[in-house]
């Protein structure tokens, strides 16, 4: 029989603490976020993971990207949300965005596959410009304007918040053709004439995240940048595949800065000896992240092989994106005891993930729709992202 020794603080011989064996479970990846460089901003930290691998993680191996599952896309957002919560949820946005193009390319095998090349050679940064201001509960209905030209669209329109603003390359936005009821889905060089970036979003956490205001004025797109244009509203098989890949690489984002935050509070305990009720409460934090981590890697693994798909997998996403939320405050709430005053201590690693968490709730889809899409799949209606429906 081994025999594992542990410190005083309650940790393996080899450095694991046994709350991160249960956490850590079933998360794979072969990709490891790099250390930070001493110093570096969070626009410069973004750079640093994209060229050390990070970019074309979910790009076929055939188009020579790593060839990464949605499960192991997942695990590498998991591992950096641990690491550096600005730059995970910064990351997140391209990562979903390539990974719903590389889907789309697998379904379709159209002229997709260049960009996924050009990316995964570059090493480029793709930021999602889906959100407005103001926001919206249906995410799917656009402001902006495409008005069709000779050589593609002329668009028109403002997307707040939208990460990696300045980090980014390419910009993938959604728009609807003016005199349609249709929706373009397409990237736009962000150094584009007519798209400028100003206004910082002033948010409470996530402050590295390179969250900005971008502004359309006429920007020119070339017809070979629309990867998909369809009835505007309409629930497809890409609004299926990319709200999948968001909802999951969310999850797993947050799985990992909620562990970072658990790590907190376990040093915090095993630190000092005092356990007694304590005990009870990190092991009800712990088995809330269990849970949340199983459902998060199973909805991954039938997705890709098929098992779940269609509606089905619309509302298995959109409960899984409430209970994210769920989880979030249910982990605080057993949490907060524990560690004490220095959840709301200036300059305290807690504290400080206790905000950047908070951001989750307010990610699409709407919280306000989540519940109602479940519950009308299982009634047999359609689901609707409008919470007026």
């Amino acid at each position: 029989m081994t025999t594992v020794t542990k410190n005083d603080a309650g940790y393996s011989a080899n450095g694991e603490a046994p709350h991160r064996t249960l956490l850590d479970g079933g998360w794979s990846t072969e990709w490891k976020p790099p250390l930070a460089r001493e110093g570096a901003t969070g626009p410069e930290r973004i750079r640093d993971l994209a060229t050390g691998g990070y970019a074309a993680l979910p790009i076929p191996l055939e188009l020579g990207g790593a060839g990464a599952s949605l499960l192991e896309v997942a695990s590498a957002q998991r591992a950096l949300g641990m690491a550096d919560p600005s730059a995970a949820i910064a990351l997140n946005m391209h990562a979903f965005t390539v990974g719903l193009m590389a889907d789309y390319w697998r379904r379709h095998r159209d002229t997709t596959w260049m960009l996924l090349e050009a990316i995964a050679e570059s090493g480029v940064l793709i930021a999602s410009a889906f959100a407005e201001p103001g926001g919206s509960p249906n995410f799917m209905s656009s402001r902006s304007e495409a008005v069709q030209t000779a050589k593609g669209y002329r668009v028109t329109g403002v997307k707040y918040p939208c990460s990696l603003a300045t980090t980014a390359t390419l910009v993938c936005l959604t728009a609807r053709v003016t005199g349609t009821d249709e929706t373009i889905l397409a990237l736009c060089p962000r150094s584009s004439p007519g798209l400028e970036v100003g206004g910082e979003w002033p948010s409470l956490g996530m402050t590295d995240s390179d969250t900005a205001r971008l502004v359309l004025n006429d920007v020119e797109i070339d017809d070979r940048l629309v990867f998909h244009r369809g009835p505007a509203d309409v629930i497809d098989e890409n609004v299926v595949s990319g709200m999948t890949w968001f909802v999951v690489l969310l999850t797993a984002t947050y799985h990992g800065v909620l562990s970072g935050l658990l790590d907190v509070a376990y040093r915090q305990v095993t630190g000092a000896g005092t356990f007694g009720p304590r005990t009870a409460l990190l092991g009800r934090a712990t088995r809330e992240l269990l849970t949340l981590g199983g459902a998060c890697r199973q909805f991954a693994t039938d997705f890709e092989s098929g098992t779940v798909g269609g509606q089905a997998a619309l509302a298995t996403a959109m409960g899984l994106r409430a209970s994210l939320s769920d989880t979030r405050d249910r982990v605080l709430t057993a949490v907060t005891p524990v560690i004490g005053s220095r959840v709301y201590g200036r300059g305290q690693q807690a504290a400080s993930l206790l905000i950047d968490s908070l951001a989750v709730h307010h990610h699409p889809p709407s919280l306000l729709t989540c519940d109602e899409a479940v519950g009308a799949f299982c009634a047999g209606r359609a689901i609707s992202f409008d919470p007026a429906d």
